[in-house]
């Protein structure tokens, strides 16, 4: 591309010194062409008229004559010389052609030489002569306008979108005569390329972005997408402090196992490069042979935590007497070499213990979070133990240690009392571990004596069998243990049988639930309830009820059970599935398939599901009897019944008769409301049941099921017909009893042998506890007095052991709870501890919580002390997820939480830079207003599948409404402010200062739009458009003088000369401060100016 110079860039800029020289100049050779030709005007006409105009007619006039003349060049019209001043250009292209010797043709007749010079001379003088009179006026100055390079350029420049082609659909600019495109004759206008320009300014000005008090450019137009980028903004900001890749936990659907993990989550400070560092450069640093500032540059980290982590490993007063960070302090001290991760693994185990990140969306919520990140509480007043046991071989015991450490306390103060160390559960009275020692070994005894009788217990068994005797008529007649012979009866299935008795019938009727005729059920209108759907479509009611299904509801207290009374004897094969139906809330369920007899209930399957999750029986083979009954149970999680709808679906198929099957959904979907009970397909009447009970009754079932082996020899007695060969089965069987008989591991006798040890305990224990003494160790306080019986006291630290037989550990759970000792222990800090292995002593953990007296003087210094950690070691500094998406409802859009960020890494400057950016996203996006109309949906869907949220989400209204009213207001006192920003963006786009006129023209016509109920933001983006579209913008337009003479060209002017012959664009501020302050006219200034502009990459425009 090609540029014309402008030569009164030079001309206009002389200074007035020069002028006068040039002005005496001029009048000395006019003094001297008056000697030589007083009349050169008259002398040019008089030769044009003897000596030209003969030559013209004989060799020109035959082409160059009258309205066709060839080349538009009528050489007759040319009489006096104010022809020849008209138009001059006609005779400059006579020169050119005399002096190419163009013309005349060569085919044509010639001129001879010195007519040929007489022309030329001629010519020559009448320009000459010319040019004397013109000397200093460039004549006509055509008004340039910007072309599509140059407007581009500008638009780029002034929004600092570089991406921005607002001229793409213009027609290609034309080039004057002398071949440049910025020529102003060959930059004209028409209608056509004023719409162009007026799309063009429309489009640049739907770039435009509203800000807090300003405007600013982006080359986005859809505000999605402008939020989008001002996301990528903040993130790269946390990235340059933080790890921001989204971890494991983040997400609503990831695992609550992940959610729990706090460790390297989003927005977490990257330890291991600190410590690396304070490692490495250690010896330096304390030698004073490197600065902070050098390692934190060197190793690209943030020099102000980097500072604060360095002060706390090097001093041992920052901060004084906290156990944690002096943990810290000296595994950092006894690190030898230059690997930290020993240290952050340290750390990052305290992080998970002092710290938790909590759902974003219910934040605002009643009784929510009012963080993400929120400090856990590591302070009791006691912590309780469930420990479940899994039993050994019967001839060996478990031992549980119950540890008691230090954890910053006075040492003489920390004495822990264990209450009332138990075992509970497994259907039977709870035990004191007070009374397990002597406890066992009475029932050793009579556990040996009872297994020495195995064959006479066998015989009365048969006798029972056969005779239909009493049981505690012939206990008593073969000296048995009743309780041991009924559990005979039991083990082997002998006892007679009756009906089960279904107590607690759901009995009321619901109706046409959730608004759909297909979808009934019993119970009560809240719970617990068992419904169906007999349609082949899903519905909500509020919760999911699948096509052709049966869901229940507990409650709190009660378990609900869909209950299958058997109609038939023999071998079932059982099966069930369970899955939560209103997978977006609660916290899942338990579940229970059950066989109920008249003599027992015991569980055949058990499980938990989670949230949105699911559970199965996998196929079960069960011997029934008519009148027993199958039942699956589901009960609430933790005491909690909200969203626990739960799908449930259970077969049982018969192995041998007719191998009929029974099916929860296909025979019980279509027909729920023809009765409870109901009968089944096959006509047998009342088969299914619904009913409800008591919770704790269904949970305190055995979870399994003791049944005789297949193949061992206590199934081949009840085999037997033959009396001899069943006496010597009980024989052998008594044998293997008194371990006569060594049966092969995991075989059938080895699995009756273990059978035969369960079933031989008696169950009698208050009783037999009457008559052993009590383990010494309880009872009594270390410093000699007594204390409550049951409990164990100690001074940490401390281990104790306690040994359990195997044969009272099944099926139980041991339970203890530890605190300080109300009277001497209670200015006391200890971590205590229960397990199956032995404990590292006096090792403060990050797995156990510290036991202190609530508000004593010694919880507040423990506190104090956790907190010195958590303020250095954050689990996260920042957010940088910013769209939450951990919860499906939420009322948060956008979520900021950076505060320990801006604490611990941030400066004055990077805190504002931060805050606007925020502030820009939270703007643009109308947060507050999105937030209002998400809240209304919420409420309004919530009325129908989660009422529980309409009241968990009241209370936020109020605050809610009082963002949306002081959002608006901002809003309102922003649209003044933003056009006074288009209106000093106006200075900018027309490269100097506006007067009070312009101000004001461009008020009203804000003023004028608004008045015909245009939008703020609209109006706005027409201004813009009308700044871009005004002659100011688009033509180069220079104020001019007074009179005919010529001016300086202004400071400003010549700024915006410069910028566009340099750059093809507006100037830039460091061009503009000097242009408006007038500076620009001194040459030292013009000279550094241009060179600095020459420096810039902006030349490339050139």
């Amino acid at each position: 591309m090609f540029k014309v110079i402008d030569i009164t860039l030079f001309k206009k800029e002389l200074k007035p010194n020069l002028q006068k020289a040039f002005k005496l100049l001029a009048l000395f050779c006019f003094h001297f062409s008056l000697i030589a030709q007083q009349d050169p005007a008259s002398s040019i006409e008089e030769d044009y008229s003897k000596k030209i105009y003969p030559i013209l007619k004989e060799f020109c006039f035959e082409c160059h004559i009258g309205k066709e003349a060839e080349a538009e060049v009528n050489l007759e019209s040319f009489k006096t010389i104010t022809d020849f001043q008209r138009d001059i250009k006609t005779w400059i292209k006579v020169a050119e052609m005399l002096s190419s010797q163009q013309m005349p043709p060569k085919k044509s007749n010639q001129p001879s030489e010195k007519e040929l010079v007489i022309l030329k001379n001629w010519v020559n003088n009448l320009l000459v002569e010319e040019a004397k009179k013109l000397a200093g006026d460039p004549g006509r100055v055509v008004l340039r306008r910007l072309n599509s390079y140059e407007y581009n350029q500008s638009v780029r420049d002034l929004t600092g979108v570089s991406s921005l082609n607002p001229t793409h659909e213009f027609p290609v600019d034309g080039a004057a005569g002398e071949g440049f495109t910025n020529s102003g004759d060959a930059l004209g206008m028409s209608p056509a390329l004023i719409n162009k320009f007026l799309d063009a300014g429309k489009f640049v000005a739907q770039h435009t972005v509203l800000i807090p008090g300003n405007i600013r450019f982006s080359e986005h137009i859809s505000e999605r997408d402008r939020a989008d980028e001002l996301i990528i903004r903040i993130r790269q900001f946390y990235a340059e402090f933080a790890n921001i890749n989204r971890q494991a936990g983040d997400t609503w659907d990831d695992s609550a196992q992940s959610k729990s993990n706090v460790i390297k989550r989003n927005g977490s400070i990257p330890l291991e490069d600190y410590f690396l560092a304070t490692l490495k450069e250690r010896e330096a640093l304390v030698q004073n042979h490197k600065t902070i500032a050098n390692i934190a540059q060197k190793y690209h980290l943030n020099e102000k935590y980097f500072q604060a982590l360095w002060k706390m490993l090097n001093d041992d007063n920052y901060p004084q007497g906290s156990i944690l960070l002096n943990q810290i302090r000296e595994q950092w001290r006894s690190t030898q070499d230059t690997n930290p991760k020993p240290l952050t693994q340290t750390i990052h185990q305290w992080q998970q213990a002092l710290w938790r990140f909590d759902p974003i969306g219910h934040i605002g919520r009643k009784d929510g979070p009012t963080a993400w990140m929120n400090p856990k509480t590591f302070t009791k007043p006691s912590e309780d133990f469930s420990l479940k046991l899994s039993p050994l071989n019967n001839d060996q015991k478990l031992i549980v240690y119950l540890a008691a450490n230090n954890a910053g306390g006075i040492e003489s103060d920390n004495f822990v009392r264990w209450g009332n160390p138990r075992l509970t559960g497994g259907n039977k009275p709870d035990l004191s571990l007070r009374d397990i020692p002597g406890l066992a070994d009475r029932l050793a005894d009579l556990q040996s004596e009872s297994l020495s009788l195995t064959s006479r217990y066998l015989t009365a068994v048969s006798k029972i069998v056969s005779d239909q005797t009493d049981l505690d008529t012939l206990a008593n007649e073969y000296k048995l243990d009743p309780e041991i012979l009924s559990s005979w009866l039991d083990y082997i299935g002998a006892a007679p049988r009756r009906p089960v008795i279904i107590e607690g019938l759901l009995t009321k009727k619901l109706i046409h639930l959730g608004g759909s005729e297909y979808v009934n059920g019993w119970g009560l209108p809240e719970t617990p309830s068992v419904i169906a759907n007999s349609s082949n479509s899903e519905y909500r009611i509020p919760g999911i009820a699948r096509p052709r299904s049966v869901e229940v509801h507990p409650s709190p207290t009660h378990f609900v059970a869909v209950g299958w009374k058997s109609p038939t004897s023999g071998e079932l094969v059982i099966s069930a599935k369970i899955a939560d139906a209103h997978v977006n809330c609660g916290n899942g369920g338990e579940w229970w398939v059950q066989h109920h007899t008249s003599r027992k209930l015991v569980n055949i399957g058990y499980g938990e599901y989670n949230t949105g999750g699911s559970g199965e029986l996998n196929p079960f083979k069960l011997n029934v009897n008519v009148g027993d009954v199958i039942r699956l149970a589901i009960g609430p999680r933790n005491g909690s019944h909200a969203c626990d709808l739960t799908h449930v679906d259970m077969t049982l198929t018969e192995t041998g008769g007719t191998k009929n099957t029974w099916d929860i959904s296909k025979d019980i979907s279509g027909r729920i409301l023809d009765g409870n009970p109901l009968k089944d397909r096959y006509g047998n009447s009342a088969v299914w049941h619904f009913y409800s009970g008591n919770i704790e009754d269904v949970a305190k079932v055995p979870h399994k099921v003791l049944q005789a082996p297949e193949g061992s020899l206590i199934t081949k007695w009840l085999d037997e017909k033959d009396v001899t060969k069943r006496k010597d089965l009980a024989a052998r069987i008594q044998s293997l009893a008194d371990g006569n008989i060594k049966p092969q591991p995991n075989s059938p006798d080895a699995i009756l042998l273990e059978h035969l040890y369960k079933i031989t305990i008696p169950k009698r224990l208050k009783s037999l506890i009457k008559t052993i003494k009590p383990d010494p160790r309880f009872g009594k306080h270390p410093l000699g007095h007594s204390v409550e019986s049951s409990d164990l006291i100690v001074r940490a630290p401390n281990i104790i052991e306690l040994h359990i037989p195997s044969k009272l550990a099944e099926g139980r759970k041991f339970v203890v709870s530890g605190d300080l000792e109300p009277e001497y222990g209670k200015a006391g800090s200890v971590q205590i501890s229960v397990g199956l292995e032995k404990p590292s002593p006096n090792q403060l953990s990050p797995n156990r919580p510290i036991i202190t007296t609530p508000n004593s003087d010694t919880e507040k210094r423990i506190i104090s002390s956790l907190n010195d950690f958590r303020n250095l070691f954050p689990a996260s500094i920042c957010y940088p997820q910013i769209v939450p998406v951990d919860e499906v409802v939420t009322m948060s859009l956008y979520f900021r939480e950076d505060e320990t960020l801006q604490r611990l890494m941030l400066n004055d400057p990077q805190k504002r830079e931060l805050d606007h950016l925020w502030d820009e996203l939270f703007y643009i996006t109308k947060e507050p207003l999105k937030k209002e109309i998400a809240y209304e949906q919420i409420v309004e869907f919530s009325t129908q599948d989660r009422p529980d949220l309409v009241i968990a989400w009241k209370p936020y209204k109020p605050i809610l409404m009082k963002e949306v009213a002081a959002f608006h207001a901002r809003l309102l006192e922003d649209e003044q402010r933003h056009l006074d920003a288009v209106i000093e963006w106006a200075g900018l786009a027309w490269s100097r200062p506006l007067n009070k006129a312009e101000k004001s023209s461009l008020q009203n016509l804000y003023n004028n739009l608004r008045n015909r109920e245009i939008n703020h933001e609209e109006a706005i983006r027409l201004t813009i458009t009308r700044i871009l579209t005004s002659p100011a913008f688009l033509y180069r337009r220079e104020k001019a003088g007074k009179g005919h003479d010529p001016v300086p060209v202004s400071s400003n002017e010549l700024a915006k000369r410069l910028s566009y012959f340099l750059w093809s664009s507006i100037p830039d501020a460091s061009l503009r401060e000097v242009g408006n302050n007038g500076k620009l006219t001194n040459n030292d200034i013009l000279i550094n100016q241009t060179r600095r502009m020459l420096r810039d990459t902006r030349i490339r425009r050139l």
